[in-house]
């Protein structure tokens, strides 16, 4: 079940600020066969009537994978005070969720998370298109990997060249995931999904620009490269990878 609210997030979730508002929560649902239009008009009327204010939903579409056209209905900005408060309209809003919303599912699940800052890499830049990454860790691996990833954040911010300069990174970590610790990682593609493309961005070879390994080594010497190498190499039990694109048609206004 948890799996399937891996895509997490996102940019939405880049409100976090001074009252520590950087919860984000994640509903994850699996559409009946034949059922996606009806579900999507009906979505459309119940966030219009319930989800305007604080309430507000940002929805993703996943595109491939073994989540192939789910969607992630994400409400960010989150504190754990609000997890305190029932929202004033609750019954109503249950009861509109149970008539119009549940019918068309084959399967839903919901989960939260953060934004982890210092392994996040430029994450207010504005997308619309999204690579994500979920990874699953093994045991006892979760802080050399992090610390890796702390290290990878202050090397691109000397990177030089088209492509580091149109890079976004968000990583957040699932909160209460028990034994199976699961970070995601979603690039922003600022640029869209043509920036995947091979030389979208210019020839190889970064333009005569130090390479990121070779920064790195500049940085922390060759001896902590292999090193890193190695912590990436086996800090996973399993990852998957996935595009989604945002759907401004069913999110909040």
């Amino acid at each position: 079940m948890k799996q399937l609210l891996l895509g997490l997030f996102m940019l939405v979730a880049f409100s976090a600020n001074s009252q520590q508002t950087n919860l984000t929560v994640v509903n994850t649902v699996k559409v009946k066969k034949g059922q996606r239009m009806a579900f999507e008009a009906a979505y459309k009327l119940h966030i219009a009537k319930f989800h305007t204010g604080k309430e507000k939903n940002s929805v993703f579409q996943i595109i491939n994978g073994r989540l192939a056209g789910a969607y992630h209905l994400v409400n960010s900005g989150r504190s754990f005070s609000d997890l305190d408060n029932e929202r004033g309209d609750a019954s109503a809003h249950n009861l509109d969720l149970d008539k119009n919303f549940f019918p068309y599912l084959e399967e839903t699940t919901n989960g939260y998370y953060n934004l982890i800052d210092s392994l996040s890499f430029r994450p207010e830049m504005v997308a619309e298109k999204f690579v994500v990454t979920v990874r699953h860790m093994k045991q006892g691996m979760q802080g050399d990997w992090r610390q890796e990833q702390a290290r990878a954040m202050k090397i691109l911010a000397k990177m030089k060249g088209k492509f580091w300069e149109h890079l976004s990174l968000s990583t957040f970590a699932m909160l209460w995931d028990g034994s199976d610790q699961v970070n995601v990682t979603i690039r922003n593609l600022v640029d869209g999904f043509a920036s995947l493309e091979s030389g979208f961005y210019g020839p190889p070879g970064n333009g005569g620009n130090p390479s990121f390994k070779e920064e790195y080594i500049k940085e922390y010497g060759t001896l902590d490269w292999d090193k890193r190498t190695k912590i990436l190499d086996e800090a996973e039990a399993s990852s998957e990878q996935y595009i989604m694109r945002l759907r401004k048609d069913l999110s909040s206004q």
